[in-house]
């Protein structure tokens, strides 16, 4: 498993008051090091993502620009995204840290791995970066995963309250990526619908699961229903998660009320599904804005990919909205998708 952080990449030089943030980092490292369960996580380093693997999912033209506002001093490149001078040495790095972690997985024998860092990735799409994000580490390890390792077939799995737009961009006309994403319907970006199910030869291997606001832990069963067959037709050799906590009842920046129990339940459905099929595990920070929820999150989640059977310490309790009927959204899935 490996833990990065990150700091370098501050709001405060251009953005005050930005929600993606140091702090963020900060509360997670203390939450791992004050844990004496997670004394033995085994921890290895990434360098910087080469420009090779970058350009995988990349076009040259968003990359220079990137590095040329980091290398002028920063700026913003929209409302909700900056660069400081650090931030491309801090994007690719991130993205390297996963890196290190997919190779550890595919060719180094660990069962599975975290990389923890920032800024996050997936509504970075081919040729823009946008929603806090630079670079798009999980779409950059998914080719990776098939360029360095041979992986014939990389499962995608976005846990974040907000679609992970870029990353359904970078495969949406690919059959050899699958991409499941669950996310509060009308959130930021305003997409992913039921209905955008990939395109081309990708037809049927993007799967969006749009949630009401206060869903709460009822998305736990959805992912139980939904998953493991969809797992089980792709037969993937690695399974790739974008492990965003903003689902939680206390982030400002989410709706869908879920509680620490609930989301590292949800991981705990996808390692599940890695296992059953074999496949190894690599999960990548993105979303979380309450630093206390997302440190606790985080080291529920290592918790769980230790020793699957740990109890989750949740200092915030349960989902307090009654839980929603969603079987009507999952027989759309099962129908829509062939399940």
């Amino acid at each position: 498993m490996a833990v990065l952080a990150f700091l370098d990449h501050d709001a405060g030089h251009a953005e005050p008051g930005h929600p993606e943030r140091p702090a963020r980092l900060g509360a997670v490292r203390a939450a791992i090091e004050g844990d004496e369960r997670l004394t033995g996580l085994a921890r290895v380093e990434g360098g910087a993502a080469a420009r090779e693997a970058l350009e995988r999912v990349h076009t040259a033209a968003l990359l220079d620009r990137v590095e040329a506002l980091a290398e002028g001093g920063g700026g913003v490149l929209d409302a909700d995204t900056y660069v400081t001078p650090a931030s491309w040495d801090v994007a690719r790095r991130a993205c390297g840290g996963l890196l290190a972690v997919v190779d550890a997985v595919l060719a180094g024998g660990a069962a599975g791995g975290f990389a923890v860092g920032r800024p996050p990735g997936h509504h970075a799409a081919p040729d823009q970066a946008m929603g806090f994000c630079l670079v798009n580490h999980v779409a950059v390890a998914a080719r990776h995963a098939q360029a360095a390792h041979g992986a014939e077939r990389v499962l995608v799995v976005d846990l974040d309250a907000h679609h992970g737009n870029g990353t359904q961009d970078a495969f949406y006309d690919d059959p050899s990526v699958l991409v499941v994403s669950s996310h509060q319907a009308g959130l930021y970006p305003s997409t992913g619908a039921l209905d955008e199910a990939g395109g081309g030869a990708g037809a049927g291997a993007t799967v969006n699961l749009p949630l009401p606001a206060r869903t709460g832990d009822a998305l736990v069963d959805l992912y139980r229903a939904v998953l493991p067959p969809l797992a089980a037709r792709f037969r993937p050799d690695l399974v790739v998660v974008s492990a965003g906590f903003d689902a939680h009842r206390l982030d400002p920046l989410g709706g869908l009320s879920l509680s620490v129990t609930g989301l590292v339940d949800l991981v705990g459905v996808v390692q599940e599904a890695a296992d059953a099929q074999g496949a190894g595990l690599a999960l990548s920070l993105e979303g979380g804005y309450n630093t206390g929820v997302l440190a606790a999150c985080v080291a529920g989640t290592l918790r769980r990919l230790l020793d699957p059977t740990a109890p989750v310490d949740d200092p915030f309790g349960p989902s307090r909205c009654p839980a929603p009927d969603l079987t009507t959204l999952a027989q759309h899935v099962r129908d829509l998708h062939g399940l």
